[in-house]
């Protein structure tokens, strides 16, 4: 019994080290995205926007290898196990963890005081300013990969015009931790709306 139980053990011990290196990254471009291993390969620009969220095991993979339509590139991963997302983009894509009013999509109505505060918050963000990652808010550049969390099971991210919905509830029953991403774009609309609601108050 002792030998099989030691035969065991170090399966067991292999199995828990592995787990904690599997990393998941969420591809965002513009086109279609197919992936086979650690290969991503953009294609039709037509299909619009789009996101893939990939799960790498094998913590031998240190590289992404890219096509991004006939452009090749390799993108160096950590060894370390999170949540990433990467930018395919040609152009920056902005987000955030879902704090309390963090979400530049609310749909909810807003008071004077709450709009002038997204107010602030988007023209702080589109210009580049407050953006870190203490700050719980991110900048990404075209070709960019940046790691969000190291708690693969509590965390959950949404890319560009992606709406909010499906949120999974871990298992433990502890919160679930929420990123939110947009394009330019989306931010500016909402930038738009919010100041037109403000300066013309019902």
């Amino acid at each position: 019994m002792k030998k099989i139980l030691l035969a065991i053990l170090p399966l067991a011990i292999l199995a828990s080290c592995g787990s904690k290196q599997e990393r998941k990254v969420l591809v965002v471009a513009n086109g279609t995205i197919t992936v086979q291993g650690n290969n991503i390969n953009i294609g039709d620009t037509s299909a619009g926007a789009s996101n893939f969220e990939m799960d790498i095991k094998d913590v031998t993979n240190k590289n992404l290898n890219v096509n991004n339509n006939g452009v090749k590139s390799s993108i160096p991963i950590s060894s370390e196990g999170g949540y990433y997302i990467l930018n395919l983009n040609n152009k920056d894509i902005y987000g955030s963890q879902l704090l309390e009013g963090r979400d530049y999509n609310n749909k909810n109505d807003l008071n004077l005081d709450e709009q002038k505060a997204m107010i602030d918050s988007l023209k702080q963000v589109l210009a580049g300013t407050n953006i870190s990652a203490a700050n719980k808010n991110y900048l990404i550049k075209p070709g960019q990969l940046i790691e969000l969390s190291n708690d693969l099971e509590h965390t959950q991210v949404f890319a560009p015009f992606e709406p909010l919905s499906d949120i999974n509830q871990p298992k433990d029953g502890k919160p679930v931790v929420l990123f939110k991403f947009y394009s330019k774009d989306e931010l500016q609309s909402r930038l738009q709306t919010v100041e037109d609601s403000y300066n013309t108050p019902s």
